[in-house]
């Protein structure tokens, strides 16, 4: 079929009609983050989605029922198209896109699954002519049509009758160019392989932004996601609403792992995990592992469950041995469940330096303006905020869920080495062992400051309502809420103290402004406990 200028329109008894095919040019639009897999809903309006809702989950299609092309928002072409949309893919790959130059003014557009099969082609064959270039989708886009996956994440399709999708990029070749989802969706993706390098792009070393992943499953080996295995570049405004299951180390829901090229960062921003998220070690909700990464105004709303360092965000941030890698976190929510055994976070798994001790240098991650709402639990150094934490700086935390295992278990920061910490909070029960408390379960050599705890706590030995075991700490402006004849900390062998408050004390203006410029008093939120200013401008 040939697209040509003003109107498209699918023949109902299969006549072929000449039509304009249309792309939406609104790039200020986000894509949808409102509703979560555990019931829950977005507080934030940096990630909401101005097209669509999660109950609509990518029916921002650019189709109607009769297969016209919207042309609300849209912008006109200035050449012929061919293609034929909305229909499923058969496996093949077309010989051309629908149009285009490659160029920023002029991208290449893709309306069919055959045409984004092209793409998939001339990546992996390392065709020069299309490196660097310019990409667009001008409709949605169906790899397999039907239900793959339900409610619950499961694969349900019959697996022998699904084509299956070679990723745009792999081990040996990346994509460089620019990829702009145009705010549509493309469904019905099946990956199911051991090798490495999964997702819609296997290797993406450019720009991708502006798309839906919905309806599809993906099971592979090392670095395996919904949008990115592996993410050197950045990946903006995208939602995965698809089950990432990894067989090896590296799984997320938007990128396997997120390392840009040495002193480059890569970049995920306004980004959203709706996917249940299963893999071994370094498994997150949007990345498995960000190293010399960037992860800004992100949200998970899927289970995510693994082994080693796991998170609602990212399973490992930051990373040395002999060269450093930085990572920044910052606007970030997580309100689904978090499983794992040791270094589990509702927000990161473990952040900053491998090694177990005090490590020399400086800080290696920043973590900022973060919440975490859902349960987390695990095994060893598990935290409301991060697992484990070396040579990192967390500013302005929130949890209010209940976070629960056996050593090193807090609110905020299971085991905390070497770091600064300012303007945290918990309100959600904490249970485990020993080296227990309601922000930090082990604080060794650093410096922390404007703090409040109201969760239970409960543990054996070094047991606090504030932190577990303290040594060596610089500490201020430190409040817990009386409980009984419960103390403060565990053992507290570094001095700083942290004073008593009533439930009516701490629900004051005075006890906001007591914490400092970054709490804010806000009665109607948060049971009435002081939040963070952060919260209250989302």
């Amino acid at each position: 079929m040939r697209l040509t200028k003003y109107f498209l329109f699918f023949s109902c008894a299969a006549l072929i009609c000449a039509c304009t095919a249309t792309i939406s040019s609104d790039d200020e639009d986000d894509i949808s983050s409102v509703s979560s897999s555990s019931g829950k809903k977005s507080s934030s309006s940096k990630t909401s989605d101005k097209k669509s809702s999660a109950t609509e989950k990518g029916n921002s299609s650019s189709s109607n029922s009769d297969g016209e092309i919207s042309s609300s928002s849209v912008e006109e072409l200035d050449e012929d198209c061919i293609g034929e949309p909305g229909k499923p893919w058969d496996g093949t790959t077309a010989k051309n896109f629908a149009c285009g130059a490659g160029t920023k003014l002029s991208p290449y557009i893709i309306l069919t699954a055959e045409q984004l099969a092209k793409l998939a082609f001339i990546v992996g064959s390392n065709d020069k002519d299309y490196q660097g270039k310019y990409y667009k989708l001008g409709v949605d886009i169906i790899l397999n049509d039907g239900k793959i996956i339900d409610e619950k994440g499961a694969l349900v399709a019959d697996s022998t009758k699904l084509h299956k999708w070679t990723p745009i990029g792999n081990s040996s070749v990346g994509f460089t160019g620019t990829f702009d989802g145009n705010g549509h969706t493309i469904s019905g993706m099946f990956i199911n392989t051991t090798s490495s390098h999964n997702g819609l792009f296997g290797n993406n070393q450019g720009s991708i932004s502006h798309l839906i992943l919905e309806n599809s499953w993906v099971s592979g080996g090392k670095f395996s996601a919904g949008i990115a295995g592996i993410n050197g570049g950045s990946i903006t405004k995208v939602t995965n609403y698809s089950s990432i299951i990894g067989n090896e180390d590296c799984t997320g829901g938007i990128a396997g792992q997120s390392n840009g090229p040495y002193p480059k960062k890569s970049m995920i921003s306004s980004s959203t995990n709706h996917g249940i998220i299963k893999g071994k070690n370094y498994t997150g909700g949007i990345a498995g592992q960000a190293y010399q990464a960037s992860i800004e105004n992100a949200e998970n709303h899927g289970l995510v469950e693994g082994g080693s360092n796991v998170g609602g965000i990212a399973g490992r941030g930051a990373y040395t041995y002999v060269s450093s890698y930085f990572m920044d976190c910052k606007n970030a929510l997580n309100y689904a469940n978090i499983i794992g055994e040791n270094n589990v976070g509702g927000i990161i798994g473990g952040a900053g330096y491998v090694s177990p001790t005090i490590s020399s240098g400086s800080i290696l991650a920043t973590v900022t303006n973060v919440k975490n709402e859902g349960q987390v639990l695990g095994k060893k150094y598990i935290g409301g905020i991060i697992g484990s934490a070396n040579r990192v700086s967390i500013n302005n935390a929130g949890n209010t869920a209940s976070i629960e295992g056996s050593d090193y278990i807090s609110g905020i920061i299971g085991n905390l080495l070497g770091s600064n910490s300012s303007y945290l909070y918990n309100t959600g029960s904490v249970s485990g062992s020993t080296y227990v408390g309601g922000l930090i379960g082990y604080n060794q050599e650093g410096v922390t400051s404007s703090a409040y705890s109201t969760g239970k706590v409960d543990g054996d030995s070094l047991v606090g309502l504030m932190i577990g075991y303290n040594y060596n700490t610089t500490m201020a402006d430190y409040y817990y809420l009386e409980q009984g004849d419960q103390e403060p900390f565990g053992l507290n062998n570094g001095g700083g103290v942290a004073t008593p408050k009533s439930e009516k004390e701490m629900k004051s203006s005075d006890f906001a402004e007591l914490l400092g410029e970054d709490f804010v008093y806000d009665s109607g939120l948060n049971s009435g406990f002081p939040i963070l200013s952060w919260e209250q401008e989302e």
